[in-house]
């Protein structure tokens, strides 16, 4: 869960910094062109979010198929890094297919983009239950009295 965490957060980052490029110019113009910004925020950012998301397709895999990870936010994880390869390898294929130019590889960080969104919720998900102290296969709630009796009276610590 360690390794897929720490990938998830690379890859989310990279995929933010594609986000944080194609938005503000799609909303301003309707059109994204290329500038200063087009190598540090989105041609550095997807071949490292690329492989970042196949470390974690590996690290989630094995760990759902060895029964150590079956919280939800590691599955979440885990089915963002894999939708993010699935989304690229259809992009690489449609462009090496049918004809084409090769110029649809310039969609590739899309296939970031759209991933990485399940992956962020993934880890959102692990922080919200880390926070709460809330075991997500018990579901009770693994803090210690002392902790929930300094935050309320009524907690049912004797």
């Amino acid at each position: 869960m360690k390794v897929l965490t720490s990938v998830s957060v690379v890859s989310v980052l990279c995929g933010v910094s594609v986000w944080l490029f194609v938005v503000p110019q799609l909303v301003g113009t309707g059109m994204v062109e290329p500038g200063p910004l087009l190598g540090p925020m989105v041609l550095l950012p997807t071949p490292v979010g690329l492989i970042a998301a196949l470390v974690g397709t590996v690290a989630g895999t094995i760990g759902l198929v060895r029964r150590t990870d079956l919280r939800l936010a590691g599955a979440l994880m885990t089915l963002g890094q894999v939708l993010t390869w699935i989304l690229a390898i259809a992009i690489v294929v449609w462009s090496q297919a049918y004809g084409s130019t090769g110029w649809e590889l310039l969609i590739l960080p899309a296939s970031l983009m759209l991933g990485q969104v399940v992956v962020a919720s993934g880890l959102i998900s692990a922080m919200v239950t880390r926070r709460r102290g809330i075991d997500a296969e018990s579901g009770k709630d693994v803090r210690s009295c002392d902790t929930l009796s300094r935050r309320s009276s009524g907690s049912g610590c004797a």
